[in-house]
């Protein structure tokens, strides 16, 4: 059972500031990469013998809040090379949901804009055949556009926010929040890889 630190609130104390198209795909990547780290290392157990199994943990939900044109495809985009998967990734057209099995971990990418349309009704009902549960119980990435369309969020996740630099043409503002201790941890290193500054700075802030 998971313990109270385990399911805490955090959120990071100041946004970070994404350059370039480039850049918000370069800290997907890490993200992804990280994620396989994490699945790969919590993944693994032994039985008596000694021998190892393959028993697959849960997996990293991420939500991309945003208007459009702020970059929430682009980072998908960057998670799906971050994952080496090959196939060109765009938003879901005509169903919610599109999967990719070819990377080094599953990517499930989810766009519920239509949600929030007049004729949301025939979308909600497909939005309950999507199974989030299983969804986002999978050994992989479930990443999840427009997510405040949810009718309810996952035990864990990593909330991440995109919106445009006013000081900057083309760039972005990304804020980070999300619940569990182990996101914060995997926010946390990955933050400090693409930043190259002390782990301290921009650092992890717990709710009280």
């Amino acid at each position: 059972m998971a313990s109270a630190r385990d399911e805490e609130l955090w959120q990071q104390a100041s946004p970070l500031v994404l350059p370039s198209a480039a850049a918000t795909q370069s800290l997907a990547a890490l993200v992804a990469q990280a994620a396989v780290r994490l699945l790969d290392s919590s993944g693994q157990q032994h039985n008596p013998q000694g021998r190892s199994r393959i028993n697959p943990p849960p997996g990293l939900v991420i939500l991309l809040e945003g208007n459009l044109g702020s970059g929430k495809t682009t980072f998908v985009q960057g998670l799906g090379q971050g994952l080496g998967i090959p196939e060109p990734i765009d938003s879901p057209t005509f169903v919610l949901l599109q999967e990719y099995h070819t990377g080094q971990i599953p990517l499930f990418h989810c766009d519920l804009y239509r949600l929030g349309s007049p004729s949301g009704g025939a979308e909600s009902s497909a939005l309950d055949d999507l199974g989030l549960e299983e969804l986002w119980s999978q050994a992989g990435i479930t990443a999840i556009e427009w997510p405040q369309y949810l009718p309810y969020l996952p035990a864990t996740y990593l909330w991440l926010h995109l919106e445009p630099d006013p000081q900057a043409e083309g760039s972005r503002l990304l804020y980070a929040k999300g619940r569990g201790s182990q996101l914060a941890h995997l926010w946390q290193q990955v933050l400090s890889r693409f930043t190259q500054q002390d782990p301290e700075e921009n650092g992890i802030l717990f709710s009280s």
